[in-house]
């Protein structure tokens, strides 16, 4: 489909498009109005460290670290059940919003609830909260490596009192039995250092902020505990070069005490180093502590944040739109009727000759006859013009107005054709073909009475069939009759065809208002006629009726002239309706002749 088809498509449904549009745009307001009001408070809060002069810090954080922790603590479960105890209702995750306002080392803490009381002081609670929970963790930071240092400094004492002991009373069974605590004192610290490497090694890949700062702990363990094992090894061979005897058989004292000597100021470094270790990390504890510090109180806010009538209006107006337009596309595609000119001349291979409407009040008549500067008589002037040109061309003296649907058969197209073509002149002769329904005699207010089927199945003199038109010169009507359903003089063609000889004797102009083309009259009616109007309503027609019909009529050897689109639209009604309305207040209740004659006289256009 091409731009402009899509934009005649839409014009001619924009009743509907207003239609979604008005209704999508009621709906979103009346959700706006139904939907409970949603409050939103906001908090914020300045997340700081103490900065260090030095790298006493073994387990620092960056500034970005820290606000992803707090960020990740804020929406933690454990925050958020302490906050619902306190508050004494259930807080839901999905109702809590955290977020670090760029290039600063600010969060800002949004709650939603339906009470605006109850927003504020969950969002303010949430911050307290994170305070208290942020000292829990940092004080957790350095507990555990500061109670291990603590333990292994113990032990440190304990190796330095013994050896002290040894060096006053150096034998040999206390030689044994260091050795055989600092060999115990390896075993535990291999225990220990394959035990961290296994926890480090089952850490993932990428971790989150919590697992770094865990991750980093055990790695200043690792590495204080490597340490430690060094010096325990060669505390370990000092041990062993005591225990072992001289080359004469006999213990050297004086390396011997030398050794042990060498051994005390190992363990007396150990000590030192140990001290040094939990001195720093308390250092570090004090000086790399957070100031989370509560710089915005949330307030209860006034306004909610949802519903957004005016957003929902739009937002509603947007999506009825959208339905409609998709709506219309669907039927469309899913429509087989004609639609356009071009679809009727591509497929059925025939010119369109006009459109016309047939519409008519029942007060009014003709639209030919009755309002004859309306644009519906304008249309069918045009359509006249046009089977005027092909009649010069082609000599066609009888022409049959066929409608392609049984519904379309009480048009009152053939008539008002007759109407045009009787006003110019010619001696044109009306035939009501449709001896099923006729209706002919209803638009003129005849009586259905020796009418064309009574000339079909009788010896009916043609000059009583014929009935003049008062009002309109030159017109001659025969009433469709009534057919006698048991004789089957209505099949006889060649009886037809005579029949519409004799009236070419007396007329220029034959115009036949035919029935619907599914039916056998129109086949015959057809075969005797020199040119077939196809009457076609756009958006109604099928294209296969109208191709079967079109089937039809060649294989009874009939000449298809042309195409009239019947455009009997809603809209065209009701103008005719107000146009009536604005007559009767301004003519009163004058017949509507005498008001075309006033109006030709006075040389304006009458409604």
């Amino acid at each position: 489909m091409e731009l402009k088809d899509l934009i005649r498509l839409m014009w001619r449904n924009v009743k509907y498009i207003i239609l979604g549009l008005v209704l999508g745009a009621g709906v979103g307001l009346f959700v706006s109005k139904i939907q409970p009001p949603v409050y939103e408070a906001t908090a914020k809060f300045f997340v700081s460290r103490v900065r260090q002069q030095g790298n006493t810090d073994m387990l620092s954080l960056s500034d970005e670290q820290l606000l992803a922790i707090n960020l990740q603590l804020a929406k933690s479960q454990s925050v958020l059940d302490d906050v619902s105890s306190q508050l004494g209702s259930r807080v839901e995750v999905d109702t809590i919003q955290a977020g670090a306002i760029p290039n600063t080392l600010i969060i800002q803490i949004k709650a939603q609830d339906d009470d605006p009381q109850r927003a504020a002081m969950t969002a303010n609670l949430l911050v307290q909260t994170l305070i208290q929970q942020n000292d829990i963790l940092l004080s957790g930071r350095y507990a555990a490596f500061e109670s291990a240092i603590n333990e292994q400094a113990d032990q440190v004492q304990k190796q330095i009192d013994a050896l002290q002991t040894q060096i006053d009373q150096v034998n040999e069974a206390g030689v044994q039995e260091q050795l055989v605590q600092v060999n115990q004192q390896i075993e535990q610290l291999k225990m220990e250092i394959a035990s961290l490497e296994e926890e480090v090694a089952s850490f993932p890949y990428t971790p989150s902020p919590l697992e770094r700062i865990t991750l980093a702990e055990k790695q200043a363990q690792l590495d204080q505990l490597h340490s430690l094992m060094t010096l325990y090894q060669q505390i370990q061979t000092n041990l062993i070069y005591i225990g072992q005897p001289g080359q004469n058989g006999s213990r050297l004292e004086d390396p011997e005490f030398a050794t042990l000597l060498s051994t005390l100021g190992i363990y007396q470094q150990i000590n030192v180093s140990l001290i040094n270790s939990r001195e720093n990390v308390r250092l570090a504890r004090m000086q790399g502590a957070q100031n989370i510090m509560q710089i915005v109180l949330a307030t209860p806010p006034k306004d909610p944040i949802r519903p957004m009538p005016v957003l929902y209006f739009l937002l509603g107006g947007v999506v009825g739109l959208a339905l409609a337009a998709s709506t219309i596309l669907l039927i469309d595609h899913l429509d087989d009727s004609l639609k356009s000119v071009k679809q009727m001349e591509e497929l059925l291979g025939l010119p369109v000759l006009g459109s016309v409407s047939d519409y008519k009040p029942v007060s009014s008549g003709l639209i030919t006859s009755h309002n004859l500067f309306s644009l519906e008589a304008e249309a069918f002037r045009t359509l006249g013009a046009s089977v005027e040109m092909i009649s010069a061309e082609k000599n066609i003296c009888t022409l049959l107005v066929l409608n392609v649907e049984s519904a379309d058969t009480e048009t009152t197209i053939a008539a008002n054709l007759a109407v045009v073509n009787a006003l110019r002149g010619k001696k044109v002769i009306l035939l009501d073909g449709d001896m099923d329904r006729p209706r002919l005699h209803t638009l003129f207010e005849i009586e259905n009475q020796n009418g064309f089927a009574e000339l079909l199945s009788t010896k009916l003199d043609l000059n009583r069939a014929c009935q003049a038109v008062s009002g309109v010169k030159g017109l001659t009507l025969i009433t469709g009759g009534v057919k006698d359903k048991e004789s089957a003089a209505w099949l006889d063609a060649e009886k037809w065809g005579q029949l519409l000889i004799q009236l070419q004797r007396q007329a220029d102009l034959i115009i036949i208002n035919g029935p619907s083309a599914e039916v056998a009259d129109a086949q015959i009616l057809a075969s005797k006629i020199s040119a077939v109007l196809l009457v076609i309503r756009p958006g109604y027609t099928p294209v296969d009726a109208a191709q079967t019909a079109l089937r039809r009529l060649q294989l009874v050897g009939a000449h298809t002239a042309g195409i009239v689109l019947n455009q009997k639209t809603q809209h065209q009604k009701i103008k005719t309706r107000i146009l009536s309305l604005l007559k009767t207040k301004l003519y009163g209740n004058k017949d509507s002749r005498d008001v075309n004659a006033e109006a030709e006289n006075a040389n304006v256009l009458p409604f």
